[in-house]
Parts: C-alpha cells; structure tokens; sequence
C-alpha cells in the first residue's frame, strides 16, 4: 500500500456518511475542525516532552556539581596566612 492508497482509505473513512454510506464533500474538513482529541494528545505529548527534558537537565547540572564538588581538593586545607608581611618568617 502506498501513500495515495493510504489517504484515498482515510478520506473514504472520515467522510463515510453513516445513514446512507455515502461520501459528503467537506465533512472530512468538519471531522478535523471538531477533532480535539488529537489536539490534546498532541499538547500532552509536547508538555511530558518538554518536563522530561527540563528534570533530565536538572538532574544532570545537580550531578556534575556534586561530582566537581567532591574532588575538588581546594579547600581540604586551610590558605597559609602571612601575618607579617614585613617581619620574619619561620
């Protein structure tokens, strides 16, 4: 089966009126007009899309700085403080 196949089935479908199974021209533009289901599906789709890609992108800032957090050795000691710049050093 083909594309033009595939869309002469559909339109037949769409437009099968269902009292005499005729087809009505401009009843496949009525169904798609009325037709919110797709339209939520749709908007569903996009809104886990984009949460999903919004947690993955926390989750994965939170990781890499808790990561660079641990090995970074700056800190495990104190700086060495002068406190007489112009006295003696030991």
């Amino acid at each position: 089966m083909n594309e033009a196949d595939l869309n002469s089935i559909l339109r037949r479908a769409a437009a099968m009126d269902q009292d005499s199974g005729t087809v009505r021209p401009g009843q496949i533009m009525e169904r798609v007009r009325v037709d919110e289901g797709r339209q939520r599906r749709w908007r569903s789709f996009v809104f886990w899309l984009l949460t999903l890609g919004i947690f993955s992108g926390i989750v994965t800032a939170l990781s890499v700085g808790w990561l660079r957090a641990t090995r970074d050795q700056t800190h495990l000691r104190p700086p060495r403080l002068d406190l007489t710049p112009g006295g003696l050093r030991p």
